[in-house]
């Protein structure tokens, strides 16, 4: 059976089954190029071969099994293909297994390829390694503006700057003009962050590589025109009128109002520094409060002078207090703070309670303290250092450790004596009085 061949397909075709596996070439009458062969298995499966001598010995190649997708031309057509290696030196059999060997390696590279998924995750969970307090509303975003557009699976190195426009377009055309350009920078900073990540020894051990080498969000146009500098603030009248009218809104709870009221009292301080502060923050005796650097957004503690008013406000939040560490508890889990989302929410319903009050978001309230207690003299120096804003002139920076407490206090005295109407003072600013 060994000396049979075949010259035509439908030979092949009629090979016959004996019980024992027998081999069969086709008689070319060539020599050097190696042979078509077909291989029949005991129990008759007919499998393409090709046999060829290399350095005196002879190899084979299984090829695919003899079927009408698989016909003699084209098996004939893979032989010479290996025959042409042959002419050239090369080993058919150990060039194959080369060859799938890369392409096995190319296919691993391209798995491990992260998604966009994966480089928004590895990016946020990097903001929250560095203490970034905002990771949390960052990838919220980036998951609700972007996936829509974006499935999360899509290698993130086959983004295309224009994958990105619909996404930006869809969110300037709804009239979210301002959160448009905040997804665009979190996209620049999340791509920016890929693109340094595959040579990060840090991030070696995830088995992650994003292969980036652009980063696509960054050429997209950013709408400039809608990024202006905040100018909102309130007339004492109007603080002290949303200071005595806030809590009567309903579904505005006591642990809002309270931090609507402190943020005011301790001279406009960032509601979520205030909301992620602990009781043992408080210095009842001293009649402080520390803002730890771990809340702090500037990462530098910061001591808050607490007036009268404010001790107030915190003897009477200690009273409803269930015994959490937090001054302003989750309303759910005492192990939480408040969130600044909820406050947000509080300040929408009051505005929509109260539709004649000038409009205002949360962070105009900081602005509003700043610019009230200007009006009482207090030095933007003192004011500054009253709402903790990072100081970078060198002596701030490196040198200057003293906490200006007296000064802080003697400002908070005055502020409160004002916001209570006590302080019957008018100063000229800007064209709008206040007494």
């Amino acid at each position: 059976m060994a000396k049979l061949t075949f010259r035509t397909y439908p030979q092949v075709i009629e090979l016959k089954t004996t019980g024992k596996r027998y081999e069969v070439y086709r008689d070319t009458g060539e020599r050097g190029t190696g042979r078509l062969g077909v291989e029949v298995s005991s129990t008759g499966t007919k499998r393409w071969l090709y046999r060829y001598f290399f350095e005196g010995r002879r190899q084979f190649i299984r090829m695919g099994l003899v079927s009408d997708n698989f016909v003699m031309t084209a098996a004939q057509s893979e032989c010479d293909t290996y025959a042409e290696m042959l002419a050239q030196g090369i080993n058919p059999k150990i060039e194959l297994e080369r060859r799938e060997r890369q392409a096995q390696a190319q296919e691993q590279a391209e798995a491990m390829r992260g998604s966009i998924q994966q480089l928004f995750r590895a990016y946020t969970d990097k903001m929250k390694a560095d203490g970034k307090r905002t990771h949390e509303a960052v990838i919220k975003s980036l998951e609700k503006e972007v996936y829509p557009h974006i499935p999360p699976a899509t290698k993130a190195k086959d983004i295309q700057p224009t994958d990105i426009v619909p996404i930006l377009s869809s969110m300037i055309q709804r009239g979210a003009v301002v959160q448009s350009n905040r997804v665009r920078s979190y996209m620049v900073a999340a791509f920016n962050f890929g693109l340094k990540h595959d040579l990060n020894p840090a991030q070696a051990h995830t088995g992650v590589k994003f292969g980036l080498l652009t980063n696509p969000a960054q050429v997209v146009a950013k709408q400039s025109s809608a990024e202006k500098v905040g100018d909102n603030w309130l007339t004492l009248e109007e603080v002290r009128e949303l200071l005595g009218t806030f809590h009567t809104v309903s579904r505005i709870g006591p642990m809002v109002s309270g931090l609507l009221r402190l943020c005011f009292e301790t001279g406009g301080q960032r509601p979520y520094e205030l909301a992620a502060s602990r009781w043992e923050s408080v210095n009842w005796k001293e009649r402080t409060l520390l803002i730890t650097a771990e809340v702090s957004k500037n990462k530098r503690p910061h001591l808050i002078a607490l007036t009268d008013s404010a001790i107030n406000t915190l003897m009477a939040l200690q009273n409803q207090s269930e015994g959490g560490p937090f001054i302003f508890p989750h309303g759910s889990d005492l192990q939480q703070h408040l969130r600044t989302d909820s406050f947000s929410r509080a300040i929408t319903r009051f505005r929509e309670a109260k539709p004649d009050f000038k409009p205002f978001v949360g962070r105009d309230i900081r602005r509003t303290c700043k610019t009230l207690m200007g009006e009482l003299g207090i030095s933007k120096e003192l004011r500054d250092r009253i709402q903790n804003h990072a100081l970078n002139d060198v002596s701030s920076k490196h040198y200057d450790r003293y906490d200006y407490l007296p000064e802080k206090r003697e400002a908070m005295q005055k502020w409160e004596a004002r916001l209570n109407g006590i302080e019957a003072k008018v100063i000229d600013f800007g064209g709008r009085k206040h007494g």
